[in-house]
This record gives C-alpha cells, structure tokens and sequence, in this order.
C-alpha cells in the first residue's frame, strides 16, 4: 500500500471491493463486471491514452485494482468484431456500481467497513424501530416534501407515503442530487430522440467542470447505519421538479420565443429557491457542524445555481444545432 495520505479509489461488485490508484482502472473493472460494452471500451480507451505502447491492455491483461476473475473477462477479446471490443447483448452479471469514492488508503478498510454495514442493512430491509422524535422528523419530511412539490404542482399527492424502511444505498446518499450533471444533456438527448428520432450529436455536455462534477459525484457522499433515520426525499423532490422543467426546456427548443422564457426561468428560480437538487438529510451528515464543509457545499451548490439560471446560454447553443439539423432535411 502507498504511502500514508494517498488517495486511492474504491467502487463494489457484489459487495467485493475494487481498489486502484487510477480512476478509470477501477471503472473499467466495474463496467467489465456488469457487461457494459460502452462504458468498458471508453475507459480502456483513456487507459491506453495514459499508457506507453508496449504497456497498453489487450486480451486477458490484469487491471491495476488487482480484481479479475473468469466470469469477468468471459466474452472480451481486443479483436471482436464490435465496436467496443467487447460482448454485448447480455444482462448484467453482477450487482455493479459506477459510483466511486476517492478516500485516503489509511482510511481504507474503515470506509469499505462502513460501506458492507450499509449492504447488510439494505440486504436485511428490517424498518427500524424509531422513537418519537425520529416519527415527528418524519413527518416534518413529509410536509416539507409535500410543499416544495406543489410549488410547481399544485395537483400533486403521494402515490405511497414516504417512510423509512430500513434500506440504504451502498453508494451512499450525495448531498447534491447526481443528475445535476446530466441534466441539461439528458434534456437536449431526449428532445433529439422525440423531434428527429435521433440521439444528441449537437455535442452539449455539462456545463459544470470536472472538479465540481466530481465533487458531486465523489465528495459530497455520505453513508447511513440503518439505525440512523434516513428517508430518500429529495428523489420525489428533484424527480418532479425535474420532470417540469425538461417539459417547459422541450417547449422552448421546439418554438423559441420571449413568452416562454418566463415561465423556465420561473421554474428555475423556484428550484434554486427551494434547493430541490440538495438531500437536506445528506447535507446535515456531510456536514456535522463543520464549517469548512458548510462552505464547501454552498459552494458547489452556488455553482449548481449559476449552471440553472444561465440555461438560456446553453439552450441557444443547443437550438442553434437543431436548426442547422432541420435545414439539412
């Protein structure tokens, strides 16, 4: 193991830990494992971009996470006919997750420790028995999910009441919702596929830097033991507030026009308003009455909010493409 202090990487698959010092290593054993072509042959790829010729993968060459096994390399073969160099087709054959977390090796065992406690819980999906204050908490959770949700609509109920059943997440629960990242993307990719029946070449991704990206991704992530209260709020929060929004930017991209920027930016400013993108939960744990990382969220979330409130700039970027496409046809 390096040094005390240094950062390595750590992602599961079926509760086994994948350990590496380079980020894509660790991601390329994850994507091999659940049999994701694409995602496989891009992060071979930026191996190979980091390597010397005589050092680049092929066939049956080990990852530097020290994890391989038959099942994992069955069907690869650096001269397969598909495009990625690998099988495609299958179901996935592992529980994989992509998400990974970038801790100091000495805090190594703890963190992987605390992840398998999480498993257990999730594995075991005993609600656990809550005292008084943690019902009253609840409860607060659901009124507040209830009102920020009606902000945008006012029609909106629960389909089934939120409670805590005991379950938690392996990779932890971010205190900034992950789609931020994706969003403005996802939009222009689903627009794309409903208008021209094709996917999005117009080459917009995130507006946000790698370092935020990956702060949200990786940094602000928090565990929770499954005697800890934790309810999944924010995703009934984000996923409807998100929901309104893509439907309001779609309309926009369809027919510009100044009548229709009212009512995105209105949305947007309800949504910044109402942090509907942040885990309130998640925040206070990340937190801990610790100031520097209270800045550290306000900052990253700050910069969620210019990347909101600045949409107009990214959608003419976007529409200018989608015009040149229509011209073509």
């Amino acid at each position: 193991m390096a040094s005390a202090g240094h950062q390595v990487w750590v992602g599961f698959i079926d509760g086994l830990p994948v350990v590496g010092s380079v980020k894509e290593a660790v991601e390329w054993v994850l994507a091999v494992a659940a049999d994701d072509s694409l995602k496989a042959k891009l992060k071979l790829d930026a191996i190979n971009g980091r390597l010397p010729q005589k050092s680049r993968y092929d066939k049956y060459s080990r990852s530097s996470s020290g994890y391989a096994s038959d099942s994992t390399w069955a069907g690869y073969s650096s001269d397969s006919s598909t495009s990625s160099g690998f099988s495609s087709g299958k179901p996935a054959r592992h529980d994989t997750k992509y998400e990974l977390k970038c801790v100091p090796d000495v805090n190594l065992k703890a963190y992987i420790t605390e992840v398998a406690k999480g498993t257990k819980s999730q594995q075991t999906g005993k609600p656990p028995v809550k005292s008084k204050t943690d019902q009253k908490k609840l409860q607060e959770i659901r009124d507040m999910t209830l009102r920020k949700i009606q902000r945008i609509n006012q029609n909106f109920e629960f389909n089934n009441p939120l409670v805590d059943d005991g379950k938690r997440a392996r990779r932890g629960e971010h205190v900034i919702n992950n789609d931020v990242i994706s969003f403005y993307y996802k939009t222009v990719d689903d627009f794309m596929k409903e208008t021209f029946y094709m996917p999005n070449t117009l080459g917009i991704e995130s507006p946000l830097d790698n370092n935020t990206s990956e702060a949200i991704q990786t940094e602000l992530v928090v565990h929770f033991d499954e005697d800890e209260l934790y309810i999944n709020a924010n995703a009934l929060i984000y996923g409807e507030y998100s929901r309104v929004l893509k439907q309001a930017l779609k309309s926009w991209l369809l027919a510009p026009s100044q009548e229709l920027v009212g009512p995105v930016n209105r949305i947007v400013q309800i949504m910044n308003e109402e942090e509907a993108y942040v885990d309130p939960l998640a925040r206070d744990k990340y937190i801990r009455n610790q100031n520097a990382r209270r800045v550290r969220v306000e900052t990253i979330r700050g910069r969620v909010v210019d990347m909101l409130t600045n949409w107009l700039q990214y959608f003419q970027a976007a529409k200018t493409g989608i015009d040149a496409i229509h011209a073509r046809r």
